[in-house]
C-alpha cells in the first residue's frame, strides 16, 4: 500500500483490549488514609508538653505548699525527663561505638 511521502505501509493493523473476568481483582484496594501529623511525632511534642507544665506546676504549687513542694514537683521532672532520655537511649545502636578502634 504506497503511502502519500512515497514510502511502503505495512497495512492496517488491528490493536484490541481483551477483558477478562478472572483477572479483575475481587474487592477495591482501598486509598490510604491520610494523617493529621507524621507516624510518631505526636509522642515528643506530648512529652515535651507535659515536661514544661510540670515546671509551671512547680511554681504554682511552690506558691500554695510552699518551697519543699515546688522542689518535689521539679524532682518528679527531672526524673520523668531523665527517665524518657534513658529510654530513648536504650533504643539507639550503639554496638558501633564498641566497635571502631581509633
Amino acid at each position: 500500500m504506497p503511502t502519500p511521502a512515497g514510502g511502503r505501509s505495512l497495512g492496517r493493523v488491528f490493536v484490541g483490549l481483551i477483558h477478562e473476568p478472572l483477572w479483575d481483582p475481587e474487592d477495591e484496594v482501598p486509598a490510604p488514609q491520610r494523617r493529621s501529623l507524621p507516624r510518631g511525632l505526636w509522642k515528643p511534642l506530648a512529652w515535651l508538653a507535659l515536661w514544661l507544665w510540670l515546671f509551671v506546676l512547680a511554681a504554682i504549687v511552690a506558691g500554695v505548699f510552699g518551697a519543699f513542694g515546688g522542689y518535689l514537683v521539679v524532682l518528679v521532672a527531672v526524673a520523668l525527663g531523665a527517665w524518657r532520655l534513658d529510654r530513648w537511649c536504650a533504643r539507639q545502636y550503639w554496638g558501633g561505638l564498641r566497635e571502631w578502634h581509633g
